[in-house]
């Protein structure tokens, strides 16, 4: 079982559409995937299902049973859905790593998306996942964010954390080569080779309608790209 954290300090950079589209892409390459929805704006849950969900995150946090929290979408993503009231709860140390590991023989995969605000969970978030997605847009402010982000990964982990940053609304290859150039001089081990293309219409069509990208907008280049990230952590071994 592999965990992936979706991790940025700064919202609006990607990290739902992420979370949810690159969990689909794997369901569509024959992965059993869990998907955990920690940000309090709830926006995976709402992204693959309207109902409303008698267990959350909250649940998991407050140590019921885990197999109990957990809601088949139709997708064939699973699914722990969000709280709104999840920024009010304390946190028990190692909860989430001793929940997770209830569900080890369970899952090939399993997403977490994430709130931009570092504390307690963050924490616990950022040591069971074998990798972290950092989704970033090439302009000043995401940069910023980005390099904010990857300096308290490392305050909190240390070398213990593994990252790769993944390039989100862009626009096109050419208006990023000089860009991707420089930041390659610091993060060429870090990053995937996938990046991801603009479709705001697509990805907000997708979301009215509760649905990932492969299943409304199969031809889009953003489902495209979706799917190439997949496979591309399905190859590295993730």
């Amino acid at each position: 079982m592999n965990v992936i954290g979706i991790v940025n300090r700064k919202g609006g950079v990607g990290k739902t559409t992420t979370a949810k589209n690159l969990a689909y892409s794997l369901i569509l390459e024959n992965k059993k995937v869990l998907l955990l929805d920690f940000d309090p704006q709830c926006n995976s849950t709402k992204g693959l299902a309207s109902r409303k969900f008698n267990k959350t995150v909250s649940n998991v946090l407050k140590n019921e049973k885990i197999e109990r929290c957990i809601y088949n979408t139709r997708y064939g993503i699973d699914i722990i859905p969000g709280d709104l009231y999840l920024a009010s709860e304390s946190i028990e140390k190692n909860i989430l790593r001793n929940q997770l590991q209830l569900l080890n023989t369970q899952y090939d995969y399993i997403i977490i998306d994430t709130s931009p605000y570092f504390n307690e969970l963050t924490a616990e978030i950022l040591l069971v996942s074998d990798l972290i997605i950092i989704p970033t847009e090439i302009e000043v402010d995401s940069l910023d964010a980005m390099t904010t982000t990857i300096n308290e990964l490392n305050y909190l982990c240390g070398s213990q954390i593994t990252f790769k940053l993944l390039f989100t609304k862009v626009e096109s290859l050419k208006t990023i080569e000089n860009d991707i150039e420089e930041l390659d001089t610091i993060y060429v081990d870090h990053r995937f080779q996938t990046y991801i293309r603009y479709h705001k219409y697509a990805v907000q069509r997708a979301r009215k309608y509760h649905q990932p990208l492969a299943k409304r907008y199969k031809m889009a280049n953003v489902t495209k790209d979706y799917k190439a990230l997949a496979k591309e952590i399905i190859k590295e071994g993730i």
